[in-house]
Parts: C-alpha cells; structure tokens; sequence
C-alpha cells in the first residue's frame, strides 16, 4: 500500500465519516464470509481432513485478519493510504486463513476446494482496482500458494510426489484463473472509472447548461426567466418572513437613437457596459438582470420603497460617470428607472406592472431619473387601486 501525505481526519469531515462508516461495513461483510468458509473448514474437520485445531486457528487467524483492518479503520491510519478501502490488502490476507487450512488437509485434492474459495475474495477487487495492482494481488497469490506448496513439499513430500503432475497441473491453473481474473477485472475497473468521469463531464455540461440557460447572452448577466425565478421565490420568502422587497426597472435612455446613430455592435458594447457597471453595485443578495431589449430589471430583497429608490439613484449616478468608447465624447449613458415595493399577497406581474408605470413616468417626464410607485398621477387606473389598497390598511 502506497502512503500519502495525511489527510483530513475522519472525525471532522463528514463525507470522509461516512465512507468510514461505510468501509466498517464492508468489513463486517468480509467477516461473514470468512464464517461461511469457516463452515467449509468444520466439514473438513467432521470428514477427518484436519485436525480440530486447525478449525480453532482458521477462526483466530480470521479475527485477527478483519480486527487489524477494523482498528486501521477506526483511527483513521488508513486514510493515509492511497486506497483507504485497502482492498488489494484484504485480497491477499483473505488467502491466509485458507493457506492455513490447506497445510494442514491430508488429502492433496482437497485443497482445490479452498483454491476455489481462495479467488472468491479476488472479485471483489474488480469494483476497485486497476490492472496493474490486480496483477499485483494475482502475483501476490502465487507467491503464497507457492510457498504452501513449497512448504508440504519440505514437510510432508511424500504427499507431494505422489501425484506431482496434478500439483503442477494445479498450479498452472491457478496461475491461468489469477492472470485472467487480473486483467478482466482491471479491464472492467477502467470501464467503470471511465464512466465514472463521463458522468463527471456529463454533470458538468448539465451545470454549464443550467448556467447558461439563466445568463444573457449578451450582457452576461441573468437573464428574463432567471429574473422571474428569483422573483418569485423572493415573493414566497417575503410573504413567509414579512420582510420587505422591492424591484426596479431600469431603461437605457434614447438608446434606439444610439443604435440608428452609432450602429448596434455600439448599442451593445453599451448594454455590455451598463449591465456590467450596475452589477458591480449589487448586494450579494440582490439580482440583477436583462429583462428585454433595453430594459433591465433589479430585485431588491429586504429593501423597502425608499431603500429601493436610494439604491437606484446611486445607479444613475454611476451610469453618468460611465464611459463608453462606443460613444463622442460629450455624451453619456443615462437611463429611466421605475420603483415599486411588493404587496401582500400580490403576484409578481403586479409589482412589475406598477414598477413599469413608474418607469413609463419617468421617461415622460424627462428621462435620466428615478420614479418610484408613490409618484404615479392620479389618473393612473392602478394609482387609484392603490390608494384604497393603503386607505383600507389604514
């Protein structure tokens, strides 16, 4: 196992908590499957295959195995591992209990059994590793059987020489099972990294969509349907929290003449300009975006009329102080705002409504300001509803 540089603890990162959580599990499993070989070995044990305390050892070897993993887990050391799941080390010490047991059969034949037993564990690798460290463990397996052999072979030869052409033959095909499981596994583990990131790509392009499917175009800002999606949900907080909320429409003055005069790659380096001189100026809060054509429009949460008003004065100021290459010297942006502050239990088309009459009134009065919904005339037909809206309040 590889070591890096150590890494968050276990106990302050919850997503690192989780995956503790969820390798101890994991383990847990294991560990049962070390009792359903456990059963295998106490047959064995009731044919006179081993002797009793081979059951006993195969059992302590067991627990032994999966507590030195558990206790790795539980401090967190192995999160200093390139693979904290240590799954190529489980591989490999799975295959002790069994060479263990099979040390101890007294028939040479018997030990297919537990050879079989002995690759179940090596699947599980497939979920995880690449084909070189597959080829690792494969190895890592060899070199163990080998040592069993070697090691019967030294004490008890006779159990060797006495069918040697089925313990080489044995051998070979446990060396040609491995390297076959080795590289399909690794095989099947690129596949499943590669999905992996094309879901990574794919996750990605879906959020530059999301992006792009609220953001202008032009200016960069949000765009008309982002604008009414933030509208009313800051509509549903409003009326859950009873704090105020307020919008403005702003108009860029005169800006058909500037498109007919100058051209419209000027008319849009000045919509590029505004929208980004006015964006500068938002609360983290607020959201501003391109409405249509011209015409912008900023939300303002927890803003009441007036706050609404200061703000876009200040808006106008900055956009007489803005210069703009695509323009003679001498001339400046200017624009037209309307103000208005949300009511209970109106829609947002009616706050937008009253906002836009009061932008229809500064333009006819003169441009280059600010009218907020208290200035509308008299004769306006929404300015009579709203004077007895706030008579009845009274």
């Amino acid at each position: 196992m590889t070591v890096k540089s150590p890494t968050t603890s276990a106990f302050d990162d919850p997503k690192q908590a989780r995956n503790q959580r969820l390798r101890k599990r994991r383990l847990g499993m294991s560990f049962l499957s070390y009792q359903a070989t456990l059963a295998v070995v106490i047959l064995c044990w009731l044919a006179e295959l081993v002797p009793a305390h081979v059951v006993i050892e195969f059992f302590l070897l067991s627990l032994l195995i999966n507590g030195a993993f558990f206790l790795l887990i539980h401090l967190g050391i192995n999160l200093r591992f390139r693979d904290p799941s240590m799954t190529g080390a489980q591989m490999v010490a799975s295959l002790l209990p069994p060479i263990w047991v099979m040390y101890f059969l007294e028939v040479a034949q018997a030990r297919t059994i537990f050879l079989l037993i002995a690759i179940v564990p090596a699947l599980y690798g497939i979920l995880a590793l690449r084909t070189r460290q597959f080829l690792g463990v494969a190895f890592a397996y060899l070199v163990l059987y080998g040592g069993l052999v070697l090691a019967i072979w030294l004490t008890r030869p006779a159990l060797i020489m006495e069918k040697l052409s089925i313990e080489i033959i044995q051998v070979l095909a446990f060396a040609l099972v491995m390297g076959q499981i080795a590289i399909i596994g690794g095989y099947i583990s690129g596949l499943r990294k590669e999905v992996r990131e094309r879901n990574q790509e794919l996750r990605a392009a879906m959020q530059q969509i999301r992006e792009l499917a609220h953001v202008d175009e032009l200016t960069g800002v949000a765009n008309r349907r982002r604008l009414m999606d933030v509208l009313t949900s800051e509509i549903n907080r409003c009326r859950r929290s009873r704090s105020p909320l307020s919008i403005a429409l702003l108009d860029i003055d005169h800006f058909k003449r500037i498109n007919d005069r100058f051209g419209h790659p000027a008319g849009d380096a000045i919509l590029r300009r505004v929208a980004c001189s006015v964006d500068e100026r938002m609360r983290d809060i607020d959201c501003f975006g391109r409405y249509g054509g011209e015409e912008f429009m900023m939300i303002l949460p927890q803003t009441d009329l007036k706050g609404a008003r200061t703000k876009a004065e200040r808006v106008c100021q900055s956009l007489r102080e803005t210069s703009c290459d695509s323009l003679q010297q001498g001339l400046q942006i200017t624009a037209s705002v309307g103000v208005a502050q949300y009511r209970d239990s109106e829609l947002a088309e009616d706050v937008i409504q009253r906002a836009d009459e009061a932008l229809y009134q500064a333009k006819t009065t003169g441009r280059d300001r600010v009218t907020d919904e208290r200035q509308l005339s008299a004769s306006s037909p929404l300015r009579a509803t709203n004077t007895v809206d706030h008579d009845n309040r009274a």
